[in-house]
């Protein structure tokens, strides 16, 4: 909601409530005139300040605008106690309105959407039950048979007949019985199937608006003045139970979202521990079948060499220049290993001229931008570097790219990581071991990975990782 439309809104709601004070007080059919003159404005108020909050914290939830329409209809419901006939009876029928939102309001309750079937069968049922039902007995009812000696006479009363009136009026009173009894055991039902954080936010709203729903059935039977005002107390108290409900809402939904949080790291922590087991086999298998194997060839020529030094010496120098470029293939495996675990120039110098090591070694030309040398915490550059790496090396399998570019800047407290490519795209996080374990490394300092890659339109890998200059 704008803040235009909601001083809008706030100024109706004033002018509305201003206009009831005038109305009661100069009501010649209301006894409690001074206490409806303040308490009455103050229900309709409750319900749109309420609405108001809830519409501004939830705006994708109708709940807002609903408790805001049912403030302004409560301050229809008012010209009931209008001396003019032909708005007395006009409020008679079209104040009833109030209740057919209120039934909305409960039944679509915490969304502000009804489901299709019996829930939206049953607020229409409300809104003509709690309206046009009355007119039947307007057509046979003086003031008299309508409990209102004082009230003017409506403009619907075409005969008077007490007894017509008492059958319309059962009928009437029937309805709400009827419709009260189904929208219990709907709720109830809702409510036994709903989970235990739903049923925190559901349980306020649900007793109050049955309880409020039971007695303005009652008050529709001629229970009495004191049914009337438990009436008005119980929906004086509504906008409360839905701001209880709210709140428990606001609650709910924090508490689902520390325990998938908590799912996700617990899941995420066991993909590092399987990732290390599974990197720790690759390196053992690396080293065995690499610089290993190759330093016990080198071994088995240095011994040949030795037995035949004195013997034949040419043949020994021809072992050792075999020795020597065994030896050396042997320290760049180890040069290139000790690389892919932790390069060394990450270490000495810092990320900038890492990721330049990187791109240089790129299939690809690759563009590098950063804001400044400045040095990052060790956790953040070791996993803005390997960040960028798994990116280029994807970028090198399966992006078919003639160019990428590395983006690498530190704003609002983040280093943001961004690395793009105009290859083939389609590239999926989720079926790739090595982008899921990224995103793991980045999870693991309250960083987020995103990534865009449509069809024909590139790739795009967004990471954006908290950095605290203190963490130095």
């Amino acid at each position: 909601m704008t803040a235009a439309r909601m001083r809008a809104v706030i100024l109706a709601a004033l002018v509305c409530g201003a206009g009831v004070v005038p109305l009661l007080l100069g009501s010649d059919h209301q006894d409690a005139k001074t206490a409806w003159a303040i308490f009455g404005p103050a229900v309709g108020w409750s319900f749109i300040g309420v609405g108001l909050y809830a519409w501004r914290r939830r705006p994708e939830s109708r709940t807002g605008a609903l408790m805001v329409l049912l403030g302004f209809a409560w301050f229809l419901s008012a010209l009931s106690f209008a001396d003019s006939p032909l708005v007395y009876s006009f409020a008679f029928v079209v104040g009833g309105l109030w209740g057919g939102v209120f039934l909305q309001l409960i039944m679509s309750f915490p969304s502000g959407r009804l489901a299709p079937g019996w829930d939206r069968a049953l607020v229409i049922a409300g809104y003509v039950i709690f309206t046009v039902a009355s007119i039947p007995a307007m057509l046979f009812a003086g003031p008299h048979e309508l409990g209102c000696d004082d009230c003017p006479t409506n403009v619907l009363l075409t005969r008077r007949d007490p007894d017509l009136a008492s059958v319309a009026l059962g009928f009437q009173v029937a309805l709400y019985v009827v419709l009260f009894v189904i929208v219990l055991v709907r709720l109830t039902l809702r409510w036994r199937r709903a989970g235990q954080l739903e049923r925190l936010q559901l349980t306020p709203v649900y007793v109050c608006g049955l309880l409020t729903f039971l007695l303005a059935t009652a008050a529709t039977a001629g229970a009495g003045d004191a049914v009337g005002w438990a009436v008005f107390s119980a929906t004086a108290l509504l906008p409360f139970a839905f701001l209880g409900g709210l709140l428990r809402s606001h609650v709910a939904r924090l508490d689902a979202d520390l325990r998938a949080r908590v799912q996700e790291l617990r899941a995420s922590r066991a993909r590092l521990v399987e990732a290390g087991d599974t990197e720790r086999r690759r390196l053992e298998r690396n080293l065995h079948d690499g610089a290993q194997a190759r330093l016990v060839g080198v071994a088995l020529l240095l011994g040949h060499a030795r037995r035949r030094v004195d013997t034949d010496p040419e043949e020994t120098a021809e072992l050792l220049d075999r020795a020597l470029a065994e030896l050396k293939t042997s320290l760049s495996e180890l040069r290139d290993l000790a690389r892919g675990i932790h390069p060394v120039v990450l270490t000495e110098r810092g990320l900038e001229p890492a990721l330049h090591a990187l791109a240089s070694r790129a299939p690809v030309p690759v563009t590098l931008e950063t804001d400044g040398e400045q040095r990052l915490p060790a956790p953040v550059e070791i996993a803005a570097y390997f960040v960028v790496s798994e990116a280029l090396a994807n970028v090198a399998k399966y992006a078919q790219a003639t160019e990428a570019t590395v983006a690498v800047r530190r704003t609002n407290g983040c280093v943001t990581v961004e690395v793009t490519d105009d290859g083939i795209g389609g590239a999926d996080a989720a079926q790739g071991s090595g982008l899921r374990g990224l995103g793991d490394r980045v999870a693991a300092l309250d960083g987020t990975l995103s990534l865009e890659s449509p069809p024909g339109h590139g790739t795009c890998l967004h990471v954006e990782i908290p950095c605290d200059p203190l963490a130095q």
